[in-house]
């Protein structure tokens, strides 16, 4: 059985800290400034402020993503980094996020476990009227993203994980989504209440 949600408790964030670790540390050899390598885990201050989504299958935990709204956290670089307030222009900081720490054990990569957490990172940046979502991947990941609906700021060079591409997701473009028949917008559809929020559906087709 699989169940993607937010963390619960401190423990399953623990679980978190040490698959990053694992995947992170182990596999791909990053040296990160929060590595524990006493307690084999990351553990980051953004932790605190965050969203931390964690995917089970069969009570295993094999994938998880955070994201962080602008309004409740201190992003340090990465408002710079992203480009935020010149993308967002007025919506910075009361209705952007960032994404990051999406990851998923090797064994599962490909299957639907990551379009699996994104589409439950994206049903809470509706619920909490976010409007514009930033994250950075290498460039082979690039094609995924744009699938879902993000799209393309500029390449970067992380001062952590080195060379990558920032990308934007405007969250509340149906028009956008729609054209590159991302699986977000059967999300709005079928769960998403627009009326209520004041946004118009009339010509998106379904």
């Amino acid at each position: 059985m699989l169940e993607i949600r937010l963390a619960k408790t401190p423990e399953e964030k623990e679980q978190v800290f040490r698959l990053r670790y694992q995947i992170y540390v182990e596999e791909i050899g990053y040296t990160l400034k929060y590595t524990n390598h006493n307690n084999d885990k990351i553990e980051e201050p953004l932790d605190n402020s965050g969203n931390i989504f964690v995917a089970f299958k069969d009570g295993e935990l094999v994938g998880t993503a955070r994201s962080n709204y602008a309004k409740n956290s201190d992003l340090g670089y990465y408002t710079e980094l992203y480009k935020m307030r010149e993308i967002a222009k007025n919506e910075h900081p009361l209705s952007t996020s960032i994404g990051t720490k999406f990851m998923i054990q090797k064994h599962l990569r490909g299957s639907r476990i990551a379009f699996g957490i994104m589409q439950t990172h994206y049903n809470q940046l509706l619920l909490d009227q976010i409007k514009f979502d930033f994250i950075d991947c290498e460039p082979h990941m690039i094609p995924f993203f744009q699938k879902l609906g993000y799209q393309t700021i500029d390449m970067i060079n992380h001062p952590e994980y080195g060379s990558g591409m920032a990308m934007m997701l405007d969250v509340f473009n149906l028009k956008h989504l729609q054209r590159v028949k991302s699986p977000f917008m059967r999300l709005h559809i079928k769960d998403f209440n627009f009326s209520k929020h004041g946004i118009n559906i009339v010509n998106i087709k379904p």
